[in-house]
Parts: structure tokens; sequence; C-alpha cells
């Protein structure tokens, strides 16, 4: 071997066993299966580069056995590919044709055949196998097909194609360094591909970690939310369970009066029977704050009617706006119905009237209205009061995590930012309408499932 072909062939192991050491290295710190592939890739291309520099130099008699050392990197591009394209081969055709191949190629070098006729064969299976891959991984390719797919799948097809020049190559001094310093610009050129999949790995790790870091403040602000909201209509939830707890005592004082006049019968009976009901209005109650608190956040989307919705949230702020003299208005309700996660949901409509509470509390014309109609595969859910409206300086801000424009003490900042991130990851919309006549807030939900909900938490 020249000095030239010498210097070629030591670039080429070299850039091989680069590749390969820093894929090695990234799978040992990261653990990602793509590091991995990227190792065995690069060990497959450099133990080629060995193959044929052993049989070319060492044992050129039999040069048409350095074609075994093609089948490894089959396997490395197949996991390359994959990994670039997001997607899984099908079928086991690709390797019973190439053990078909390789059997013609023995064959016809048993009969004598020179080495163009008896290697062609073969060739023919490593290029039909190696460019269907790329042609699968393009069609398969999850998600856009970028500058750097193209490049990637054209340069892996190329180097498969130019694996056809192996039969007609007779070993002429010339040919061999332009056959070798080929080999060394398509190394070149996959450690530029493999470079860049290294910077997507490290740039989806990031995004990972941030994503996560991101969830973990979505669940404490969520929390600290649930809480405040919680800690809002305590005194709703005292009212509810004290009025029914005076209804029992009243009414089981008066009965242990009149328990032995069997003229009265009827009237104990009733007695009894009231006493049931306002228990099981505490036993409810009590139910729909554990719930509030405790329901997992993460379970699955249902279908969800919106009266009930919209009466589960009552429990907790409904008798504190009666205190209050506040009127509420409901209009369509028990006509539509949205799919998603129940206590989520409550929530959003739990931040919204405890809001317009806040605004209308000491008004002389105290309502809330709350109504829905649907438009294609969305209902559309209006919370309206009788407040005339939010400033424009204030409105561009109320959607802000921590901006609050109540006193201090009365309220977090973070409720509307929240329910606009609960109500988005349904897949709908949260949104201050400004050109009404009274303060209204439209939530738009989907009536069908959304599937990427669910990442507001993951």
């Amino acid at each position: 071997m020249s000095i030239t072909n010498q210097i070629i062939f030591g670039l080429s192991l070299f850039t091989a066993l680069i590749m390969g050491g820093l894929s090695y290295l990234s799978y040992r710190r990261h653990k990602e299966k793509e590091f991995y592939h990227l190792t065995e890739f690069w060990a497959a291309l450099g133990f080629n580069t060995l193959a044929c520099g052993f049989f070319l130099h060492i044992m050129p008699h039999i040069i048409a056995l350095s074609m075994v050392g093609w089948i490894w990197p089959l396997r490395g591009f197949k996991l390359f590919l994959q990994d670039i394209s997001g997607t899984e081969f099908s079928g086991r055709w690709r390797y019973l044709m190439l053990a078909g191949c390789a059997f013609v190629s023995v064959a016809l070098a048993s009969y004598g055949m020179g080495f163009t006729l008896y290697t062609l064969p073969f060739t023919l299976g490593i290029v039909v196998f190696g460019v269907s891959l790329v042609f699968e991984a393009q069609k398969k390719n999850q998600g856009p097909l970028t500058h750097f797919h193209w490049i990637a799948y054209g340069l892996s097809a190329l180097y498969f194609v130019t694996r056809l020049a192996f039969p007609i190559w007779r070993m002429e001094t010339m040919n061999e360094p332009m056959a070798l310093m080929g080999d060394l610009i398509f190394y070149i050129l996959f450690s530029g591909v493999t470079l860049f999949v290294f910077l997507e790995l490290m740039n989806r790790r990031h995004s990972e970690e941030v994503n996560h870091l991101v969830k973990e403040r979505n669940d404490r602000l969520l929390g600290q939310s649930k809480y405040a909201e919680l800690g809002m209509m305590s005194a709703g939830i005292a009212h509810e369970i004290n009025n029914p707890l005076a209804v029992i005592q009243a009414r089981t004082t008066q009965l242990l009066r009149i328990y032995r006049d069997t003229e009265r019968q009827q009237d104990l009976a009733d007695g009894l029977q009231q006493i049931i009901y306002t228990s099981e209005r505490i036993n409810r109650t009590i139910q729909g704050v554990r719930e509030f608190v405790h329901q997992d956040e993460k379970g699955p989307q249902t279908e969800i009617d919106l009266k009930t919705l919209v009466d589960d949230v009552l429990v907790f702020c409904g008798q504190r706006m009666k205190n209050h003299g506040i009127n509420l208005r409901f209009y369509g309700l028990e006509n539509y119905s949205v799919v998603g996660n129940k206590i989520q949901l409550e929530q959003v409509i739990l931040n919204l009237l405890n809001n317009s509470f806040d605004a209308i509390e000491f008004l002389p014309d105290k309502w809330i209205e709350i109504s829905a109609h649907q438009v294609n595969d969305h209902v559309q859910i209006y919370v309206k009061d009788s407040g005339s409206g939010i400033p424009p300086e204030i409105a561009s801000r109320i959607m802000e995590p921590f901006y609050s424009t109540k006193d201090l003490g009365k309220g977090t900042g973070l409720g509307l930012a929240l329910a606009r991130g609960i109500v988005e990851k349904h897949g709908g919309s949260l949104q201050y309408l400004s050109d009404t006549s009274h303060t209204t807030f439209l939530v738009d939900l989907p009536t069908l499932p959304h599937e990427d909900w669910s990442s507001f938490y993951h």
C-alpha cells in the first residue's frame, strides 16, 4: 500500500474510531439508545474498513470475502435510519433476499465465473437492502421532512449505490486511492450527520428536563391555587354544613318530644325523612371537598354534563352568593356536555365565579349568569356578571401569572393563568370579551376528547 493510500486508510479508520468513541462516551453518560445505535453504526463502519484493508493487502487472492464486512454496517444503517425517521422497519424480506444473493454469488464462484460476475449478485443485494431502508425511512418519517432528513437519507442512499463499483473494480493501482478517498469522504459527511444527531439528542434531553421543571412548577401553582380557592370558599362550605346541622339538631329535639305520641306518627316520619335528607346534603358537601382536594388530576377524560359540573361547583360557593344577595342565572346548561377532567374544569368555573363575586360584591345590582351554546364540535360557556367590564390596561394582563388587582390576601394572581392553561390543554380557550356591556368571560371546550391535554402534567 502506498503512503497516500495508507494515509487515506488511516484517516478513514481514525474517523470511525473517534466518532464511535464519542458515541459510546455519550451513551455511558446519558444512557440514550440513540447513542448506543450510533456507537454500533461507527463500529460497523470501522470493521468494514479493516475487513477491506485486510483482504485487499494481506489476502488479495480472496478479495471477494471482504464483502462479508458489509453485513454488519447494514444493521448499523438500519438502527441509524430508524432513529432519524422515528419509525420501525417492517418485514424480514431483506435478509432473505440478501441470503439468496449470497447463495447465487457462491454458486457462480464455484463454477469458475469471473470476479465481476460472481460478486455482482451479492453487491446488488447490498444495494437493494440499503436503498430500500432509506426509502422506507423517508416514507414513514415521523414529523416533517427537514433539510437534515433529506441530507441523511440522500447520503445513505448514495453510499449504498456506490457499492456497485466493487464488481467492476479491477484492483488497479489508480482505482485504489479513488475508492479509499470515496469512503473517507462518506465518513466525513456521516460525521457531520452524527454531530447534528448529537445536537438534536442534547436539545431533546434539555427540553425534557425543562418540561419536567415546568410540570413541577405547574403542579405547585395548581396546588396553591386550589387551596387558595378552597380557603376563599370556606365560609360557604361552613354555611352548607352548619345549616343542615342546625336543622338536624332542631328536628331531633322536636322528635324527642313527640315520638311517644301515637297520633303524631306522620310528623315523626316527616321529621326523620328531613334528617336523612339534610344528612345526605352534608355528605355531598364533604364528598365534594374531598374530591376537589384529592382527586387524581392526571385521570382520564370523561364526558361531563354541564349542568352537573356547575351544580357541583355551586356546592362550594352557591350559598355564599345567596347570602350576599347575588342572583344566579343559568341558561342552556342542561343541553350540553364536554369532555375532560371534571375536577380541573370545576376549578376553572369556580375561579371565574369567585372573581365575579369579588367584583360585584358591593354593587347595588348583583347577578351572575352562566349560559352555553354549541358551535361545531365545541361548547361555548359564557360567565357574565353585572360588572361594567375590565379596564383595557388591566384586561391585557389579567391572564399573566401572579398579576392580581385584589387586596392583599384575597388573591394569588394564579387563578386565571392556571385556568387558561387547563382549558388550553383540554383543546379549548379562555378569553375575556371586551366588546360586551357587562364583564364576560368565554370558556370554549371541545365535545370530543383532546389527545394533548395531559401534557400539562407530563
